[in-house]
């Protein structure tokens, strides 16, 4: 009798150590995942989404209308790489935005006016917009021009890569992206040629033709770094000057995404230090 009821025991132990371990801590992640949304996007962007369920390792956000479902996918990969730095570990790797019933609020509150760069800003994202579209595309867009810079105050920097505000530098998703092996082989080609970043989005994507031009230009300011340094322990030689000078345009060129741009006054200004001591404004 008392070894039944001791198997039954033991059972039960691991019945329950089995749900434990398994469908009620899976159970946790979801409900975190859902609960912690509204702090990732911060207040703005939480009256206009809601976290409706977790399948999976993707997460299910609704928005109000196509329109903002597509331009907060836009902006999945920084949303995405808040909450696994929240939840501390990866349980989720994909967010996807669906046209969803939200309900009113009941007390709406009037956003204050964004500044006038981050309405040009806002503006921008909308460009491409039907015209039918384009109030509440431009909603959308106010609202994630408000939690970029939201994470601007709480101290991120802009990403050198893609130019979202980040506590880390690159972003985390810039990270991954330049290692992809693929931008590693299309930046010393873009280094060489700059004219190739106008069709790299067709190969790499947007975010990977980024990634490429970030590392040309480190490539390229290393490059010009070497040589401004022989030019001066060489005292001048001409050789050392011309090549640095060729390699300021491409930098320069790469820079403002045109094909020919002047060593001027003005552009000098963007080259570093020990380059512009040794380099002289085209006549």
């Amino acid at each position: 009798m008392s070894r039944r009821t001791g198997q039954a025991h033991d059972i039960r132990a691991l019945l329950g150590h089995t749900l434990k371990s398994r469908g009620l801590r899976l159970g946790v992640s979801r409900a975190r995942s859902i609960m912690l949304w509204p702090q990732v996007v911060g207040s703005e962007l939480s009256r206009l989404t809601r976290a409706r369920n977790q399948h999976g390792h993707t997460l299910y956000i609704e928005a109000r209308d196509s329109a903002q479902a597509h331009h907060l996918s836009m902006q999945r990969h920084h949303f995405l790489a808040k909450l696994q730095q929240m939840m501390g570990d990866e349980s989720v790797t994909e967010l996807r935005f669906v046209v969803g019933t939200l309900p009113p609020e009941a007390h709406p509150v009037q956003p204050e006016a964004l500044p006038a760069p981050d309405r040009i800003r806002a503006r921008e994202l909308v460009r491409e917009v039907p015209a039918d579209l384009k109030d509440v595309a431009q909603q959308a867009a106010e609202a994630i021009t408000r939690a970029r810079r939201w994470r601007e105050q709480q101290g991120y920097r802009p990403c050198p890569v893609c130019g979202e505000a980040s506590p880390a530098q690159p972003c985390r998703a810039c990270t991954l992206t330049l290692e992809d092996p693929n931008v590693l082989r299309a930046a010393p080609k873009l280094a060489r040629a700059p004219a190739l970043l106008s069709s790299l989005p067709e190969s790499l994507g947007d975010s990977g033709a980024a990634a490429a031009r970030h590392l040309a230009l480190n490539l390229l300011n290393e490059q010009m770094e070497l040589l401004a340094l022989e030019c001066v322990r060489s005292g001048g030689a001409v050789y050392y000057r011309d090549y640095l000078s060729e390699q300021a345009r491409l930098f320069l060129s790469l820079s403002f995404a045109k094909e020919h741009v002047r060593l001027t006054q003005a552009t000098l200004r963007l080259l570093p230090e020990r380059v512009r001591t040794v380099l002289r404004p085209e006549d």
